[in-house]
């Protein structure tokens, strides 16, 4: 094959391989053939031939001895190729080391004085151990297999004979004398190894094609080896996929992660359970376990968020809080508005506590949780907390100024301002007394000028036996000449002027709005209009199954409110901010309504993909209005490309219409995580008002799904009964599945 072009040497190996795949006989002198081509340095030689090296030694049609012998001789050539950098000949090379390992490892068993194999074999571990911290993602899952079979074949087996397989390569076959592998050296390194491989359960970070790599290795050694099971089993255990942080910070794609993750356990710890001598320890732990993965299907993104958030509070963190002298923790105050609930809290923001969403409590859950944690307190921690939050409100908003005006030196009353004279209150002396002093001047500090705040003590003569009303209280109190108004502390001088027109007061227009604030308020409006479906939803639901009679009916009674919000923002999205454009010269307005419906589009799909088994009626609602508006449209389109007015012709494609966008975005979001048994998903698409050809498209993953394709078969064949329209696409699509599978059989 010297004088062959690269082509030409390529087409002889295939027809070589068509050879050993008819009879596997062939393997053993086909592989010792491509050994001096591997050396060579073309690199599509070098592919070729890795790859062929990898099906054989995986085949198990060639006999076990022959095997061996092959291994050790491969071993060198496969120590050339691993000089490469092109992935997919790396990929290769570990999956066939990975076969090698244990077929090299009997083999220095047996020969003591072997030391070249054990120094290839050494040499050959080292690089893919580097791969595996300094790999791709591809490489680093192909070295995860070969750690596993590193770690099976430097691990103690069975050592009754009776249950030995004949097969199995352990270190157990290891002499206890051997000169060159030590049992010591090698267990110590598979122990090393086991926990680097379990370690991917701790990084903080982690990636689900990581996690199931591992996942498949660890079942394998389980079974195999009883000595590490424990070890292993604890630490999955140990591992909660819902409080995990992921690497990925798309929605979409840590719930798929979620889903894959919680699945390959579940299998996983299925298996285990079918183990004997596993079962009866862990039994227990393990249905415990699964029984809380059921749960991790029905959580969304948000609440996976606060699950997270509320498992990551700790004891340790809770020492960690610091307190000030108070006996409490006070974050410093922050300037401008404030909420009650950032007025209120007293613990370090910092804190992972922070972040709980009390409102996903139930009322009552909350009442017991404040009462209980009250009395638990001490009086003096409660006073501590009172008079931490008193100073950080005296703080933002400074305590009134108290005007005194003296019309007697020696002899005075303090009269506090009234409407209104009540000759039976004269005597009542106000037990309040304020915990600050008034100051003794008027130039005192600035402050809000609030009408809940702002007050004034009048002291006026001892001898006045009548209470002043609170408008000649004010009057008087600006007619003193003693008062300067340049002693009220003013830098814009805003208060200067505090004289008191007695007029009627007339409201201002308010100031014109721009595009940016137009849309801020149109924003918050929806928000409203979401928070209030989202409370009906949970009001009308829950716990359906303990409401009275009564309750029932009064939930008929308001049983149009169920969707009535969803079918105000459906039309308001389509039709009713467009119907608002008189003109189409209004461009600004134009621009400003196609916002807003993309505003409102965009959050009823965010609203419909967070839970869609029970939002299903919602979505269908959505997709009628959207698909009825979108035929709307193409009838007055073409009424006015016809210039006579004829509107009756509404058959149009409407393929690239907001209905067909959204509807298949939906699908496209929805399907990744549908199962076998969600039959909500036959009644959305039933209820969907039409099917294009690229919307049938989008069931070829669910039908080459295995684990879901009887959902996506049935989808096709109720489509085919009962949707005489969308038949042909369905057909189509299933000529396509079964012409795949043909080619691939």
């Amino acid at each position: 094959m010297a004088d062959l072009t690269v082509a030409q040497q390529i087409d002889q190996l295939n027809q070589a391989k068509q050879l050993v795949l008819q009879d596997a006989s062939f393997y053993p002198q086909i592989i010792r053939g491509i050994l001096p081509i591997a050396q060579k340095p073309e690199p599509r030689l070098r592919s070729w031939c890795a790859t062929f090296l990898a099906d054989g030694f995986a085949s198990a049609e060639v006999n076990a001895g022959e095997r061996q012998v092959l291994a050790v001789a491969c071993l060198h050539t496969i120590e050339i190729l691993f000089e490469e950098t092109d992935l997919r000949v790396l990929k290769n090379l570990i999956e066939c080391s990975a076969s090698i390992y244990p077929l090299i490892f009997k083999h220095i068993c047996a020969n003591k004085g072997d030391k070249e194999t054990l120094h290839r074999l050494t040499a050959i571990k080292s690089k893919i151990l580097g791969l595996w911290d300094s790999g791709s993602e591809g490489i680093k899952l192909c070295c995860i297999k070969f750690v596993q079979r590193v770690i099976a074949v430097q691990t103690p087996g069975t050592k009754d004979p009776r249950l030995a397989d004949s097969s199995d390569v352990s270190l157990t076959q290891v002499p206890i004398d051997h000169p060159l592998i030590p049992h010591t050296v090698l267990e110590a390194e598979a122990q090393g190894l086991l926990d680097r491989l379990l370690s991917v359960f701790y990084e903080p970070k982690i990636n689900e094609s990581s996690i199931s790599a591992t996942l498949y290795a660890a079942g394998i050694l389980i079974k195999n080896r009883s000595t590490i099971a424990n070890k292993i089993l604890a630490r999955i255990l140990a591992f909660n996929p819902l409080t995990a942080q992921y690497a990925t910070a798309d929605p979409i794609r840590m719930k798929l992660e979620l889903r894959f993750i919680e699945k390959n356990i579940r299998i996983l710890l299925g298996n285990v359970l079918k183990t004997s001598n596993i079962a009866s320890q862990y039994g227990a732990r393990i249905q415990q376990y699964l029984a809380q993965l059921v749960q991790a299907k029905n959580f969304s993104v948000e609440e996976l968020v606060r699950k997270r958030a509320a498992e990551s509070i700790g004891p340790a963190n809770v020492k960690r809080q610091r307190t000030d002298s108070l006996g409490v923790s006070t974050p410093p105050a922050q300037s401008g508005q404030l909420s009650y609930a950032q007025l209120y809290t007293l613990i370090d923001p910092s804190l992972p506590l922070t972040t709980f969403d009390v409102k996903t409590l139930p009322h009552e859950v909350a009442i017991e949780i404040a009462i209980a944690g009250m009395n638990a307190l001490s009086r003096q921690t409660l006073d501590n907390a009172i008079k931490a939050v008193r100073m950080r409100y005296n703080k933002l908003y400074p305590p009134p100024v108290v005007i005194r005006i003296a019309e007697s030196s020696t002899d005075s009353q303090t009269v506090p301002a009234t409407t209104y004279v009540d000759d039976d209150d004269d005597d009542y002396e106000p037990d309040y007394e304020p915990d600050y002093e008034p100051p003794d001047v008027i130039g005192a500090p600035a402050f809000t000028p609030s009408a809940a705040r702002f007050t004034r003590e009048v002291l006026v003569d001892q001898k006045q036996p009548v209470l002043m009303d609170q408008k000649a209280a004010i009057n008087k109190l600006l007619a003193v000449d003693e008062l300067s108004y340049s002693d009220v502390d003013s830098e814009d001088g805003r208060y200067q002027d505090m004289s008191i027109d007695s007029d009627a007061f007339v409201l201002p227009q308010p100031k014109p709005l721009n595009q940016a604030e137009r849309l801020e308020l149109f924003q918050q409006i929806i928000e409203r209009i979401f928070a209030s479906g989202n409370q009906f939803e949970n009001t009308l639901f829950a716990d359906s199954t303990k409401k009275t009679g009564k309750d029932i009916a009064d939930l008929n009674n308001v049983a149009i409110g169920g969707d009535i919000w969803i079918v105000l923002l459906s039309r308001l999205g389509t039709r009713g901010l467009s119907s608002q454009i008189k003109n189409m010269a209004e461009v600004e307005l134009k621009q400003v309504s196609l916002v807003m419906a993309q505003y409102i589009r965009e959050k009823l799909f965010a609203h419909v993909i967070l839970d869609f088994r029970a939002r299903v009626d919602i979505a269908i609602t959505w997709l009628n209005e959207e698909w009825y508006n979108d035929k709307m449209k193409l009838r007055e389109i073409q009424a006015i490309s016809n210039g006579n007015g004829d509107v009756t012709n509404g058959t149009l494609s409407i393929e690239n219409s907001p209905y067909v966008q959204w509807a298949s975005k939906i699908l496209d979001s929805v399907i990744p995580f549908l199962d076998v048994k969600d039959r909500v998903f036959l009644r959305f698409l039933s209820d969907l008002p039409e099917l294009t050809p690229g919307m049938i498209s989008k069931l070829r993953t669910l039908c080459r799904d295995p684990d879901r394709s009887k959902l996506g078969y049935l989808a096709l064949q109720y489509l085919v009964k009962l949707r005489p329209p969308v038949r042909e696409y369905c057909l189509e699509l299933m000529e396509s599945l079964k012409q795949e599978d043909n080619s691939l059989a």
